[in-house]
């Protein structure tokens, strides 16, 4: 998306901006200190030389979106991080290195990679579906949580209007509790000593 459009989303959706009217503390806490958190952690500097970007990239939109992931991992602090389908590496790395004592298990875009070891399912997963994940297996990727304290992040809910309505179904679902819209990405938690609610972020 060019600059252009990206400001006519954050215009779009300014009312949402950090926690504004969000009463819950547990979303308020996330989006305090995972989504807008802007310190500089220790694996950033490592991660961006890895992973560069150009001069008119440094301080944009894509490196903020690979900094949450960071976050995301290492507020998740699950035992597995699932990449279904074709996660970039970039994405990956960062997602990674937010939890470094994560097994990262790649699996299949279709939901016959949904099967776990046998003995895990009670492990924390935090599971990130990519752009190749084909829309009708959302579901089934998202219905099935390994653990209460699992995570779900959708890349790209918004690139087409049938991906947005499938993001819409999986808001809908019994298992999905809590649900953060960030547009870049759509983020599900399952724990239901929480309270069922949908936030839409200005991210």
């Amino acid at each position: 998306m060019n600059a252009v459009g990206r400001l006519w989303i954050r215009l779009k959706r300014f009312r949402h901006r950090r926690g504004y009217g969000v009463h819950s503390p547990f979303a308020f806490d996330f989006l305090t200190f995972v989504v807008y958190e802007r310190g500089e952690y220790y694996a950033y500097r490592d991660l961006a030389g890895r992973h560069p970007v150009s001069v008119f990239q440094r301080n944009g939109h894509l490196v903020k979106c690979r900094k949450f992931l960071f976050r995301l991992a290492n507020y998740v602090h699950p035992a597995v991080i699932r990449l279904v389908g074709n996660v970039e590496a970039a994405e990956a790395d960062y997602l990674s290195a937010g939890c470094q004592s994560a097994d990262v298990v790649c699996a299949r875009p279709d939901a016959t990679g949904r099967a776990v070891a046998e003995g895990a399912a009670r492990k924390v997963e935090l599971v990130c579906l990519a752009e190749d994940v084909p829309l009708a297996e959302w579901k089934a990727w998202v219905a099935g949580p390994s653990s209460e304290s699992s995570a779900c992040l959708i890349v790209g809910p918004y690139r087409s209007e049938e991906s947005r309505r499938a993001w819409e179904d999986v808001k809908r679902l019994d298992a999905v509790v809590v649900s953060f819209d960030l547009y870049d990405y759509g983020l599900v938690f399952y724990d239901r000593s929480k309270q069922r609610q949908h936030y839409i972020v200005n991210f």
